[in-house]
């Protein structure tokens, strides 16, 4: 944890990623953001002349915008059932969520991606991608890399390909990486729950927390630890 508290001065970069639904102080997040904090420096990949630039820059917008997507979503769940909003189901979920305290994807608390996000998953062929779900399905990936990829689409009862594809605009369709290797895919980590950071130890544990929301990691398979960004639905 020397590394994780040597790196929290970089938690601006993250706190700048995290949205909040309900006005809570951004305060209320430190604990994820110290933690997060050792990924802040693949917030700003070094750049490789102009035409990658223009890809990198692409990339962190289109994930931007599927991180609105899901905040509409989620507020749109939460809302009660109306001729309005005929998806209302009066708690807020993520697409692809059975309910708001069901994860999707492998990873059941945050502080499980630190080494995962940490330059470890920098390849859309490595086996760290099974514990992730494509974002709008594998059928809308390069299908020359299709037989490359670990990951998969969420299976549920709520699919999540068809939940996201509600909540895109007809005429853009899917929200494509501008890698040919690319894809967008996505975990969630359980509501109703929260990590705990023992002041003296260091160690996180999780504790029950009802009116903590799920948390997104959205995530380019070119390269997840470069590019990625995180949503947390308190």
């Amino acid at each position: 944890m020397n590394k994780l508290i040597k790196k929290v001065i970089k938690m601006n970069t993250l706190l700048k990623r995290i949205r909040n639904n309900k006005g809570n102080s951004l305060a209320e997040f430190a604990v994820t953001a110290a933690m997060m904090a050792t990924l802040a420096t693949t917030a700003a990949p070094r750049f490789a002349g102009v035409g990658e630039t223009g890809k990198q820059n692409q990339t962190m917008a289109n994930l931007d915008k599927i991180g609105q997507m899901a905040n509409q979503f989620y507020m749109d769940k939460g809302s009660p059932q109306t001729a309005n909003n005929p998806m209302g189901e009066g708690q807020g979920r993520i697409p692809g969520q059975e309910r708001y305290d069901t994860k999707i994807g492998g990873y059941d608390k945050l502080t499980d991606l630190e080494d995962v996000m940490n330059e470890q998953f920098d390849k859309w062929d490595d086996a760290e991608g099974a514990n992730w779900r494509s974002v709008f399905g594998t059928a809308r990936a390069n299908p020359s890399y299709t037989g490359e990829y670990n990951f998969t689409d969420d299976d549920g009862t709520k699919l999540g390909p068809t939940e996201w594809a509600a909540y895109l605009s007809q005429e853009e369709g899917p929200i494509v990486s501008p890698y040919q290797q690319g894809h967008y895919i996505y975990i969630v980590i359980p509501g109703g729950q929260k990590e705990y950071q023992n002041p003296e130890t260091g160690a996180f544990t999780l504790i029950d927390c009802n009116e903590c929301g799920p948390i997104m990691v959205i995530a380019d398979a070119y390269n997840p630890s470069k590019f990625w960004t995180v949503k947390s639905f308190n």
